[in-house]
């Protein structure tokens, strides 16, 4: 009990301290295209640039979420609890924005080449669904035009 609300205390001070985390994703992810997905976490690989989950949702569909880097967890103080929380078999929903597909992608990266998974997400929140964690970086001061599309 006591574990979980330190989890939690950790999870909102991070919220609370942080600072936008994805600015430079902005050309990779569609701000305008935000999912919320719910399944257990099949594998993870925490690591810099990004943390790695791949989550398998109740349907059988397999999702990629690109995760906030392990360098600010730690700075955050919050990397113990993520490694305790966010486990193979951990039951986990996450709300982010879908990644843009290959002919975006050239627009704003021409000397992009590769193949596009649609169904990679740019995590946007994450919380274990026994809500024994929880994180989510602070709203951006600059919501994205959806207007314009």
């Amino acid at each position: 009990m006591m574990g979980q609300r330190l989890a939690m205390l950790a999870g909102l001070l991070y919220v609370a301290l942080a600072s936008s985390t994805y600015a430079h994703h902005s050309h990779f992810y569609d701000e305008c295209k935000g999912i919320a997905i719910e399944g257990r976490v099949e594998r993870l690989e925490f690591k810099n640039p990004h943390n790695l989950i791949v989550l398998r949702l109740d349907d059988g569909t397999t999702y990629s979420v690109d995760w906030v880097n392990l360098t600010r967890l730690t700075s955050a103080g919050i990397i113990g609890a993520a490694k305790e929380a966010v486990v193979s078999g951990a039951r986990v929903a996450v709300t982010g924005y879908l990644i843009r597909d290959a002919a975006e992608l050239r627009k704003v990266a021409p000397k992009f080449k590769g193949v596009v998974n649609p169904n990679t997400v740019e995590a946007r929140s994450l919380r274990r669904v026994d809500d024994s964690f929880i994180w989510a970086p602070p709203p951006s001061a600059y919501p994205p035009n959806c207007d314009r599309k």
